[in-house]
């Protein structure tokens, strides 16, 4: 009895962890493109505004995520780099040095306009990447980050050849609802 129990008990163990394997869930993810928070520059002062790239999401063919959209960020013009920021930083006052996704994997930056009361509250994540094009000789003055968690800020740093094809949403910072995808 007590073998037929614990046979029984691994068949259905065995059973369930088979199905468990075997089981993939379909979900369907039709984004037409990415909103995106970009610090621009008109008048020779930065902003920020309100992107919609274009021409938006197509189906990958890349072996891996073949179906799933993909949207192309531009030639890399240099190398990324990966940046371990200190909580608690403030990093003054300064011009992005070219034009440059940078993606914040984790922690919060703060910026802000020395000519403007529009900010970005960029945290983090799903919803951290960033476009920075107001280089100096775009923008006399640039632009002001902070970086107020308490934790380190991870960040990327992707510079490119040229700014990507988009069309201006609005003036200041992307919401979070123009930032989800479903």
């Amino acid at each position: 009895m007590f073998f037929h129990s614990l046979t029984t008990a691994l068949l259905g163990t065995t059973v369930a962890a088979a199905a468990a394997i075997t089981t993939t869930t379909t979900s369907t993810l039709n984004p037409s493109t990415l909103n995106v928070t970009v610090i621009a520059a008109h008048n020779n002062k930065s902003t920020l505004e309100c992107w919609a790239l274009e021409p938006g999401f197509e189906s990958s063919n890349t072996p891996g995520t073949t179906g799933n959209p993909v949207l192309s960020l531009g030639a890399p013009s240099a190398n990324i780099s990966y940046m371990a920021i200190p909580p608690r930083t403030d990093g003054g006052l300064h011009n992005a040095p070219t034009i440059q996704w940078v993606s914040f994997v984790s922690g919060k930056a703060h910026v802000t306009l020395p000519h403007s009361d529009d900010e970005a509250w960029v945290t983090g994540g799903e919803f951290g990447t960033i476009l920075a094009i107001d280089t100096e000789d775009v923008s006399a003055d640039g632009h002001f980050t902070e970086y107020p968690s308490d934790e380190v800020t991870v960040a990327l740093a992707m510079p490119v050849k040229e700014v990507p094809g988009h069309r201006v949403l609005h003036a200041g910072a992307c919401t979070r609802r123009e930032q989800k995808f479903l």
